[in-house]
């Protein structure tokens, strides 16, 4: 973690337990841009989709007490609306084929004479109609993502009575004691509406710098206007020690009964047939090489730029991991590196990479397609290696030896090492990617 800070500019908090028992807690950086003032451990942080295991928990417990059901259909509770064959359940996994409400309904006419609600989410929705992109059940999209758990908010507030945020406050957060754990819009936060709020702070690759996301302006203002103050996937501030109170709360049962809790982390729709992750109600469940585990994550999108939030949940070894950070440079894989660590596996600490001159005649041995998580091919083009992978940019990778290369991305804490023999031949082939090193295969 001090190599992240040394070399990487990491700021954030980080918390790890096993059981009931925190066994490494520790916040590194500072909360604002400014680097004025240091982060400790009530510092909140957006947690961006985070948000959605809070608002599917939410509707779980409204289920638990007999104030909806699952098959429901959203008209029951939001009449206005045309989409009368997606059910609560549907909103719950990701596979409605609701229409994105930004790029369907507020698109090219929202402006930014004020920020817009989760009100008029529905409002535009059911003034647009814009058709569903599926038959609800069947399919997902990450492009069709963004709809779903705002419309969750709105239910939750239509048979309450209450705002989401105060729903939120009274049904969990003062119940479990969580009490650096807030709702309010990531525009509100960047404010300073609370004083011990951070400020998410991005890394431009093309300057090579950090800014402050409000200067950031790819998107336009109107992005900001229409979804900032949307809550339901995005909205909800914690911290590391608040996110550990509250999934010992689930896994302890002391929110949802066994039954519902199990059926909040049953894997109900592929969301990455490469990693074999899948959905369940604001989670996502699969199995890597340390076993099952439930994850919540973001990683920066456009909406929570700057931030990376993410916690991992080993069930067999009870093991907790949590990151949050309001710096986005390499910090999306820390809780893997982490992993690694706990079960004793073997990580490359960040260090300051170094391009030497080599004979590039050695080059071509290294070209091929190798067999990590996905395929990755390794090729030659003017006069270096590059490296791409499905889903991923093409990375040029400089020589820091004749045997180990380094992406020129300062973005992408990217290597490959090849261990060779006395004539040069390759043995074994390491691809490391933050920290976390995996021998490949070459097919």
């Amino acid at each position: 973690m001090q190599a992240a800070v040394n070399v990487n500019q990491f700021s954030g908090s980080v918390l790890i337990a096993k059981h009931n028992n925190i066994i490494y807690q520790k916040t590194f950086g500072t909360i604002d841009y400014a680097n004025t003032k240091p982060l400790d451990s009530n510092s909140m942080f957006e947690l961006g989709n985070i948000t959605e295991e809070f608002t599917a928990a939410a509707i779980l417990l409204l289920k638990e007490k007999g104030k909806l059901k699952l098959t429901d259909t959203i008209t029951k509770y939001l009449p206005e609306l045309t989409y009368n064959t997606v059910t609560i359940k549907d909103l719950l996994t990701h596979t409605s084929g609701l229409p994105d409400f930004y790029d369907e309904g507020m698109k090219d006419k929202w402006g930014t004479k004020k920020v817009a609600t989760n009100d008029d989410v529905v409002k535009s929705l059911a003034e647009t109609k814009a058709p569903l992109a599926w038959k609800p059940g069947t399919k997902y999209d990450e492009y069709h993502y963004y709809t779903e758990y705002p419309l969750l908010a709105s239910i939750i507030e239509k048979i309450s009575g209450l705002s989401y945020k105060d729903f939120m406050q009274q049904n969990i957060f003062t119940p479990l004691q969580l009490e650096n754990t807030k709702v309010f819009a990531e525009l509100e936060a960047n404010k300073k509406l609370h004083a011990n709020h951070t400020e998410s702070v991005f890394f431009d690759e093309s300057k090579q710098q950090f800014f402050p996301p409000d200067s950031f302006t790819a998107f336009g203002p109107e992005l900001g206007y229409a979804t900032n103050a949307v809550v339901g996937t995005i909205g909800i501030s914690s911290t590391a020690h608040d996110l550990f109170l509250f999934n010992r709360a689930l896994e302890n049962n002391r929110l949802l009964s066994s039954s519902t809790q199990k059926e909040m982390f049953t894997p109900y729709f592929l969301e990455d047939s490469i990693t074999n992750m899948y959905f369940g109600y604001g989670v996502l469940t699969g199995k890597n090489e340390f076993g099952n585990y439930v994850q919540q994550r973001d990683d920066g999108n456009n909406i929570t730029l700057g931030y990376i939030t993410k916690v991992i949940n080993y069930p067999s070894e009870d093991y907790t991991i949590i990151v949050l950070a309001n710096k986005a440079k390499a910090s999306s894989s820390i809780a893997g590196v982490l992993s690694y660590i706990l079960y004793n596996k073997q990580v490359v600490p960040p260090y300051t990479h170094k391009q030497v001159s080599i004979d590039t005649s050695v080059l071509d041995k290294y070209i091929g397609e190798y067999k990590v998580s996905r395929i990755a091919r390794v090729y030659k083009k003017d006069g270096t290696l590059w490296t791409t992978i499905p889903g991923e940019p093409d990375l040029k990778l400089l020589p820091e030896s004749s045997t180990k290369f380094f992406s020129s991305n300062k973005e992408y804490d990217w290597q490959i090492d090849f261990k060779t023999d006395a004539s040069g031949n390759v043995l074994k082939t390491y691809f490391i990617f933050s920290g976390l090193k995996i021998e490949a295969k070459k097919l």
